[in-house]
């Protein structure tokens, strides 16, 4: 039977024993209906986002929570408390039980039902032009789901038949197959399913796997096992890494596939606003934009929001409990100034004495910068965001003498970037805006990575200076890695991308382990216009760590003693 749940109002009769919420098999072969609502349930249990977590809004609608618990764990910034589940994961000890909650993941459960409704489509008897897209469907979100195990674990059990509770139990204890292997399956899915996808979906169908999302999984997969082969280690006897002569094969494939999007696909670069900085802000609040691969949807009249636009707007806009999200001064020196110039400061001026415009220091950042932070006299809705903790001097008509408390106890920068300026006081769990899995600027940085990597470095710079122009930023005339990793961080800021990256580059223990990152306080001079800053901590207690053994999860005791088949990775 079928785990696939109906449930309906109204009086039955008590003689009438046939369970009402259990759907047959032979049923589902027959009714194309029921396998969507089968198909539902898998895309629903599919964590898109890390860190997600369930909830009610105010109308009692089911709700997740944005967390950004990734971009927490990665460096890019910080939450408010250090009790909130993000700040947890930064610095949980990653030991034999396991890493924190919000990072884990071990969806077996939802590939089962992937293997059961790929079973059962073996015999439908409906349309078998749709018996094949369903099939495609239902294979590509079993992918991705392998694909985030095998980032987070290495080789894992290669599942692809749902498993009987009648099995012998040495049939159910499946071993872990090599990294490699999972990687290989990946690509070889996706070279199989670019040929069964559809290219679009009708409007009601938005959020499915097109062909070019098949592209676009494969180029991530592609790229990160090239980074495992050239980065890491062979260990486990192959359970654990890729041998490093294999990685030019595995960036040329990642390129390839990024490529076939990038020249033949619909999904052009937005470029809709004349104006770079709300141009890339519209990429994230413009739902179905032509950049958009494919996306999480969310619709508060399907009763399916999340909550990022009230926690964090400036909490002097907000209607409690803004501001959560904040931007350390490490993160603002990586976007450059306007005109190319590195945006790196003297950290011996930030000593409240020296002024600075705000002009000079922040308005002429590049403009992803200013789409993604609130910084002091931001324009926001009909007033002006102050995050001055001080008023040096006459206070100017209309200020008051220091910001909203949560905004001036920040970083001295919060996050915007995916905050709706439209929407005023808005209320927990009523935001609807997509989450963007896959997008075209990604495809280029994927590609320019591959290539660079090759040694083909003209080409890389060619596609690094067509995400740069695209944000109103000079183009670069020489490229080196760090650039083209420092391009990811700004282009792919807040996106799950930043952690994952610094565990497949092996530089996450010198990125993070140990490290706090800062913040600043601004004194407003009115006479000058001018501000100071003072540097201060910008995490909220506690240690961040990150240790050699962490760039592969353990597979824990619990998981271990469900499956003696298992072999635990080396340090735990």
């Amino acid at each position: 039977m079928l785990s696939v749940a109906f449930y309906f109002a109204g009086c039955e009769s008590v003689l009438d024993i046939s369970p009402k919420n259990i759907i047959s098999e032979e049923a589902v072969k027959n009714d194309p209906a029921l396998v969507d609502a089968f198909l539902t349930k898998i895309y629903n249990q599919t964590r898109f986002q890390s860190g997600t977590r369930q909830g009610r809004n105010y109308a009692g609608a089911n709700t997740e929570r944005f967390s950004a618990c990734l971009a927490v764990v990665g460096g890019e910034i910080n939450v408010f408390a250090p009790w909130q589940e993000p700040w947890q994961a930064a610095v949980r000890i990653i030991n034999e039980n396991g890493a924190h909650g919000a990072l884990e993941y071990w969806p077996y459960d939802n590939i089962r039902s992937a293997n059961e409704i790929l079973q059962i489509l073996e015999e439908a008897t409906f349309d078998p032009a749709m018996v094949r897209q369903k099939s495609a469907e239902a294979r590509w979100l079993r992918a991705f789901m392998y694909f985030e195990l095998v980032k987070r674990y290495g080789g894992v059990p290669l599942i692809l038949e749902a498993q009987s509770i009648d099995q012998p139990m040495e049939e159910l204890y499946i071993p872990r197959s090599p990294e490699k292997a999972i990687y290989d399956f990946i690509a070889s899915e996706m070279d199989a399913l670019v040929q069964i996808l559809p290219s679009t979906y009708s409007a009601d169908d938005f959020g499915r796997p097109t062909r070019w999302a098949a592209y676009a999984l494969k180029s991530r997969a592609m790229l990160y096992a090239a980074s495992i082969a050239k980065y890491g280690s062979v260990q486990l006897n192959g359970l654990l890494g890729i041998p490093q002569g294999e990685a030019n094969a595995y960036y040329q494939k990642a390129y390839d596939a990024a490529l076939k999007i990038i020249n033949e696909s619909p999904h052009l670069l937005y470029r809709q606003n004349p104006d770079p900085m709300r141009n890339y802000g519209e990429i994230f609040l413009r739902d179905r934009n032509s950049e958009i691969i494919f996306a999480e949807v969310y619709d508060v009249s399907l009763l399916k929001s999340h909550s990022w636009s009230f926690v964090s707007m400036p909490d002097a806009f907000a209607v409690a409990g803004g501001s959560n999200h904040r931007v350390y001064i490490e993160t603002f020196e990586r976007y450059e100034y306007n005109d190319g110039t590195p945006g790196t400061l003297d950290y011996s001026q930030l000593n409240g004495s020296v002024k600075f415009s705000l002009e000079e220091l922040v308005l002429r950042k590049d403009p992803r910068f200013l789409a993604s932070a609130f910084h002091p006299e931001t324009h926001w809705q009909d007033g002006v965001v102050y995050i001055h903790s001080a008023i040096a001097g006459d206070v100017p008509p209309g200020w008051s003498a220091r910001g909203n408390p949560r905004d001036i106890n920040s970083t001295g920068f919060m996050v915007r970037k995916r905050v709706d300026e439209a929407v005023k006081e808005p209320l927990l769990a009523m935001d609807d805006s997509d989450w963007i899995v896959f997008r075209t600027a990604e495809m280029y940085l994927n590609a320019a990575e591959a290539a660079f990597e090759r040694g083909e470095t003209e080409e890389a710079k060619r596609l690094v200076n067509i995400i740069r122009d695209r944000a109103g930023m000079p183009p670069k005339s020489n490229l080196t890695v760090d650039d083209i990793r420092n391009e990811r961080f700004v282009e792919l800021f807040l996106e799950e991308h930043r952690y994952w990256d610094l565990r497949r580059w092996r530089t996450a223990v010198q990125e993070l382990n140990g490290k706090g990152f800062r913040g600043v306080n601004w004194t407003y001079h009115s006479a000058e216009n001018q501000y100071t800053m003072t540097l201060k901590p910008g995490d909220p207690g506690g240690i961040r760590t990150f240790a050699e053994r962490n760039y592969y999860f353990p597979m824990g005791l619990a998981r271990l003693g469900n499956n003696p088949a298992l072999i635990e990775n080396p340090g735990y």
